[in-house]
């Protein structure tokens, strides 16, 4: 599946935006993939580890010292030309003056995997200041990805959940479309895990800090399922890992989710927490759990158990379809965990202004009797949620009293396509 390539919604974006651009965000999520898409003819140049750069044009690669690059890039830019600069964060500051120098002249498209490289070039004693527009690029959105590989997979449910787990790009040249996903995660869960390990690990390089097993901790915690910073800084704690309480494990949480390894899902009517955290990436998301329960990094089982595996699936499942649904609705994802063990609402759009609930939906990874989507419904009505929803991904739900609407796989693939056509006109009309 090498040659699979998903049309990202952001392409447009980058492409109608005008001047010097820095696009940052968590590696390996495609931002040169992406960049090599949008300015095919443009100057290529990758700053090294090792301290050199490369240069690539027409195919054609060069590797050169920092010194020299640099007067090769602004002589570039002297002439009008695009130059895409990435890993740019591993460019010594002495060197910022020089290419600002040459504003506005050419296109420079900087391109940084390190929350702190934001800082920097923000900072007021930057002399990039005001020189760059910020663009965050994220995991690929669902309906991209849905979008994409449809005509690929053997049924609609295999499409859909293939679409969650290539969210994060890196994964694509290592699987089988035309599989089982939850028998190709099962099988290679192990390769997943240490890839995982070493994107998350250059992640913390990145940012001058080492992947401490505080922060190890944290993640695996919350692939495992544990949400709550309360519930965190206890076990933290009495693993001697940290000294503070709840404040501490928030301030690194935060620090997670401004280096996109950790997202914030408001909770709505759920008693004593505000947010639900979790793993960003679903694919993440789902092999930290399957490690934490069969420590598949070890090596101490070949395979992942199918059922611990669907678990981890069903649970994301309903993360990302209301991320979908929520920009369908223009309103905001939310999550419900109500009290007394009474279960949850898996789906609940806010709207954006007064964050009052616009509609709830129950998902189910299998097909819905009459009988549970009664429940469900009555379930979500009972909370005061003004209309509700059923999701199945393997056979549409039964038309059901007090229901707004029942869909299918189908259905959720053709709300994906329209999604699409919908933020292609938003970026036109920007």
């Amino acid at each position: 599946m090498a040659n699979l390539v998903i049309e990202r919604s952001e392409e447009q974006v980058i492409r109608e935006l005008k001047g010097w651009l820095l696009l940052y965000g968590r590696r390996k999520i495609g931002k040169t993939f992406l960049l090599r898409r949008v300015f095919p003819q443009s100057n290529y140049f990758m700053v090294t580890r090792s301290g050199h750069v490369l240069a690539e044009r027409d195919g054609d690669v060069s590797v050169f010292n920092v010194e020299d690059a640099v007067k090769l890039i602004c002589s570039l830019l002297d002439k009008g030309e695009i130059v895409v600069l990435d890993e740019f964060q591993r460019l010594s500051e002495e060197f910022w003056d020089e290419i600002a120098l040459r504003h506005p002249n050419g296109r420079l498209i900087a391109s940084g995997s390190s929350l702190g490289i934001l800082k920097r070039i923000f900072d007021r004693r930057s002399p990039l200041l005001g020189l760059l527009t910020p663009l965050k690029l994220d995991l690929i959105r669902y309906s991209d990805a849905i979008s994409a590989i449809t005509e690929v997979c053997s049924s609609p449910r295999n499409a859909l959940i293939w679409s969650m787990l290539i969210r994060d790009p890196w994964i694509i040249p290592m699987i089988s479309l035309e599989r089982d996903p939850i028998s190709e995660i099962c099988d290679k869960a192990y390769y997943f895990m240490a890839s995982a390990s070493g994107l998350i690990g250059e992640a913390f390089e990145e940012e001058e800090r080492a992947l401490t097993r505080t922060y190890d901790a944290l993640l695996r915690l919350t692939g495992e399922g544990v949400w709550r910073p309360s519930d965190m800084a206890g076990i933290l704690a009495s693993s001697k890992l940290i000294a503070g309480g709840q404040s501490t494990v928030t301030g690194l949480l935060e620090r997670l989710v401004g280096m996109g390894l950790i997202e914030k899902i408001p909770l709505w009517k759920t008693r004593g927490a505000r947010y639900y955290f979790k793993h960003r990436s679903p694919l993440l998301s789902i092999i930290y759990y399957l490690d934490q329960k069969q420590s598949i990094s070890e090596g101490i089982y070949g395979k992942a158990e199918p059922n611990l595996a669907l678990k981890a699936i069903g649970r994301e499942l309903a993360f990302n379809l209301g991320e979908m649904l929520a920009e369908l609705h223009n309103g905001v994802r939310a999550y419900t965990i109500l009290p007394r063990g009474q279960g949850d609402i898996d789906i609940v759009i806010l709207d954006r202004r007064s964050r009052k609930p616009i509609i709830g939906y129950e998902v189910k990874m299998g097909e819905m009797e009459i009988s549970e989507a009664k429940r469900a419904i009555e379930k979500i009505h009972s909370e005061g949620i003004p209309k509700a929803g059923l999701i199945s991904i393997t056979a549409k739900p039964p038309e059901t009293p007090g229901s707004h609407e029942e869909l299918g796989p189908q259905d959720i693939i053709e709300r994906a396509k329209k999604l699409r056509q919908h933020l292609k006109a938003f970026n036109r009309e920007r």
